[in-house]
């Protein structure tokens, strides 16, 4: 038993989480001075691109604060400041990986104030209609940890281990996302690369 269970170790995917703590990556320090003194104030959300290494191999903003110059710094400190745990693939070996958050700016005249970083809940990736779910449910979501290939599409994918769902329906998921669901990746200098991400799949049950 014990062998299996660490060649069952070895296979899964491993997202990347922060190494540093994030309420150290801006402050009220950070803030710019011109913003300061207008008052500007905002939530900057956001997504970095995790190198293999643990860096932040690129960032974007993907919700403004209305202030350009939030938004910036924000990038700014991120790839300065963060670093993580890297993402493997089912070979154990690093790869880049994705991480989203948000930091709401607000200056409150505490200059050691965090403004540590939420991390964000990626939306519904695709929806599947089924004859029927478990238990009589209407519907229900699915969380799969998968590995995107350099043409974008799911090369390994496997049940996300904190999330409650039947092995059967995991494998239904993990099957679609295989033969339809394709996104590409690209680094900094605009290459297509391998990825590790989660997808989320909204299952419904076909009405009557």
């Amino acid at each position: 038993m014990s062998i299996v269970l660490a060649a069952l170790a070895t296979t899964a995917l491993l997202r990347a989480s922060p190494a540093s703590y994030p309420g150290t990556w801006a402050s009220n320090l950070d803030y710019p001075p011109e913003a300061i003194r207008l008052s500007q104030r905002g939530t900057t959300s956001f997504l970095v691109l995790v190198s293999p290494q643990g860096k932040v191999a690129n960032c974007y903003i993907t919700q403004s604060s209305g202030v350009p110059e939030l938004d910036k710094r924000t990038c700014v400190l991120l790839s300065v400041r963060a670093s993580f745990k890297p993402a493997a693939d089912e070979n154990g070996q690093p790869v880049y990986d994705t991480y989203k958050g948000s930091i709401s700016w607000r200056h409150m005249d505490r200059p050691n104030r965090s403004l540590a970083p939420k991390p964000e809940v990626d939306d519904t990736d695709f929806e599947l209609q089924v004859a029927k779910l478990p238990n009589g449910l209407q519907q229900q979501r699915v969380v799969v940890i998968v590995r995107m290939d350099t043409s974008g599409r799911v090369a390994y994918c496997e049940h996300h281990p904190q999330t409650a769902v039947s092995p059967q329906l995991a494998a239904v998921a993990c099957a679609q996302a295989k033969a339809g669901y394709v996104s590409i990746t690209k680094d900094a200098a605009d290459q297509p690369i391998s990825v590790i991400r989660s997808l989320h799949i909204l299952f419904k049950a076909a009405a009557g």
